[in-house]
């Protein structure tokens, strides 16, 4: 396996690692694709682009993370083009550098977060995408947003009371000696966990009784979305959709497409897997290599003579 950094795109400002085999690449394989997730330069959150990267071309895959414009060293561009109209540029520039100069024909793409989307649109617009990874795809409207950002601040006061604070002695001698903040950790404990918990709950159950309605409120973008998966399908592009568990994402798209995942899983277009006791970036080693596992599984079966490279 080696690494090198490539300066690419019509102007070179695009910055990207090409992860290679030791033994020259099968053209035949397609090239993996990693775009940013969010603001997260081309390591990847927890660094899982670099060893999803290092373990795809030891299976004898060519495999590009790389920066879009304004993001990690890639430079800004001078276009003024909106971003969404400069990503699926830049993605084409991307595929195009690897199609000159390793004379590869078909691609997988894949991204973490906003990163997925950015693989999937350019899957619906190129058709050398050979297949789509979509790793813990997040987004929706602020209510959403919102609700997340309850669910992770009750889990993280909830841990730290519960695992944190009662099996910690000294905090147990603060708290009856007269030590502890007792307001604080009152308003913690009724705010930051219970509050929370109810208010998340009543979303839950609010957005499974209106879920048909919502639903038709963004009919629109559903809309794209369920087209979109259907064309890959019938282009015989399958769709990877890897999530955490007890992701949010996951559940808003059980709630809007539920229906058209399990059409298209049933259809053999589509897998849905799901790892748990992960966090959204993967922070946990044992996450990280469920996720390397599950890709190296998916990408093998474009390369069936490959071997599972072992634990990174």
């Amino acid at each position: 396996m080696s690494e090198r950094a490539v300066l690419f795109g019509r102007n070179k400002t695009l910055v990207g690692i090409l992860t290679e085999p030791d033994f020259p690449p099968d053209p035949s394989l397609p090239a993996v694709v990693l775009f940013n997730g969010g603001l997260i330069h081309r390591v990847g959150p927890s660094r899982v682009y670099v060893k999803l990267a290092r373990r795809l071309a030891r299976m004898g895959f060519v495999v590009l993370r790389f920066d879009l414009s304004g993001i990690g060293d890639s430079s800004a561009r001078l276009d003024n083009l909106p971003f969404e109209q400069s990503v699926p540029d830049d993605a084409q520039q991307a595929l195009d550098y690897l199609a000159r100069t390793r004379g590869i024909k078909r691609f997988i793409t894949a991204g973490h977060c906003a990163g997925s989307l950015h693989a999937f649109r350019v899957a619906m617009q190129d058709n050398r995408v050979a297949s789509v990874i979509l790793i813990n795809s997040e987004g929706g409207e602020d209510s959403w947003k919102a609700y997340d950002r309850r669910r992770k601040t009750s889990r993280y006061y909830e841990n730290y009371y519960g695992k944190g604070a009662l099996t910690s002695s000294d905090k147990w001698k603060k708290f009856f000696t007269g030590r502890a903040n007792y307001r604080s950790i009152a308003r913690n404990v009724v705010q930051n966990i219970l509050w929370n918990k109810v208010l998340t709950l009543s979303f839950r159950v609010k957005n499974a009784v209106t879920g048909r309605r919502r639903a038709t409120q963004y009919g629109a973008q559903i809309k794209a979305i369920v087209e979109g998966m259907h064309a890959l399908a019938q282009r015989n592009t399958p769709i990877l959709i890897v999530y955490s568990q007890g992701s949010s994402g996951l559940q808003r798209t059980q709630l809007l497409v539920g229906s058209e995942l399990h059409e298209l899983s049933a259809a053999e277009k589509l897998k849905l897997e799901i790892i748990p006791q992960a966090d959204h970036t993967f922070t946990l080693l044992a996450s990280q290599e469920k996720l390397a596992q599950i890709v190296e599984s998916w990408c093998s079966a474009f390369n069936p003579e490959s071997a599972v490279s072992p634990a990174y």
